[in-house]
């Protein structure tokens, strides 16, 4: 049984990111678990990629870059990084509080829908799977 499902979009150069973001919140609460709970569905946006809140691990970065600048720039840290890539926890974990802090501060500055920003949601699941533990 499961009370919540994240799904993490990447902007990308994606003409349709916006609805996907629109399709998937409309899903938070509509649907139910086997206990006929309503589950939480949270559209996760990571804007230029998925990449850009590994980066943060490593970098500061406060302006929009591309996504193939991201993955340029992640590829120093990591080099063998891929998508799908299974060791990037293993190889960012210490850098975690890091990313969550730098992640946290564009997100207070910056909405999750202005292209013209980056910007990365994943804090949040991070967050929410960090607290879990305590």
């Amino acid at each position: 049984m499961f009370e919540r499902v994240y799904a993490v979009f990447d902007r990308d150069d994606h003409l349709t990111f916006h609805d996907a973001l629109d399709r998937a919140r409309a899903l938070d609460g509509a649907l139910t678990n086997d206990l006929k709970q309503p589950i939480k569905f949270a559209a996760i946006p990571s804007r230029p990629s998925f990449e850009f809140w590994l980066l943060l691990h490593f970098e500061d970065v406060r302006h929009l870059i591309h996504r193939s600048e991201a993955m340029r720039r992640l590829k120093v840290y990591l080099p063998g990084y891929d998508k799908g890539y299974g060791q990037a926890f293993a190889e960012t974990k210490l850098e975690l509080q890091t990313a969550i802090d730098r992640a946290r501060a564009i997100a207070d500055r910056v909405s999750p829908t202005d292209d013209r920003e980056p910007y990365t949601g994943i804090v949040d699941v991070v967050e929410f799977l960090t607290n879990l533990k305590k």
